[in-house]
């Protein structure tokens, strides 16, 4: 990992400008099958910090355009990507649009192309074409 270039911020090394990423996978909960997006903090680690469950494909991919142009990005102190003026903030196919041009500029990707990101000891590059399973129990104590 001595070739790679981290973003330090807040004592963390970053993978890269944004503070978290996401990962689909397919899933379990309830004994049903069903689509999962995990999020995790983008350090070298990948913490994770939440999975959530949807019941189809198209469901899913609606929320990761609602959510993840709005990720907090270390370039802009914890705040998402500013959207200009020409950009229809209410309009989530303009801002979707926006926020890809803006990942590609950076040789970045969206997680609707279901690339994993991975702990660097799975694969030297941090990410790979992988598809997770997740399932989901509840545990009592």
């Amino acid at each position: 990992m001595a070739d790679k270039k981290f973003i330090e911020y807040e004592g963390e090394d970053y993978r890269d400008d944004r503070m978290y990423i996401l990962n689909i996978g397919t899933g379990t909960k309830d004994n049903k099958k069903c689509w999962v997006l995990g999020t995790y903090r983008n350090t070298i680690s990948l913490p994770p910090t939440r999975n959530d469950f949807f019941d189809t494909y198209k469901e899913l991919i609606d929320y990761i355009k609602t959510v993840e142009p709005y990720v907090p990005l270390i370039s802009n102190n914890g705040n998402p990507i500013e959207i200009p003026d020409h950009v229809d903030e209410e309009d989530i196919e303009d801002v979707w649009g926006f926020f890809n041009t803006w990942l590609k500029h950076k040789n970045l990707f969206s997680s609707v192309h279901r690339i994993s990101h991975v702990p660097y000891y799975l694969d030297e590059r941090g990410y790979k074409k992988a598809t997770f399973h997740a399932t989901y129990k509840v545990i009592k104590n």
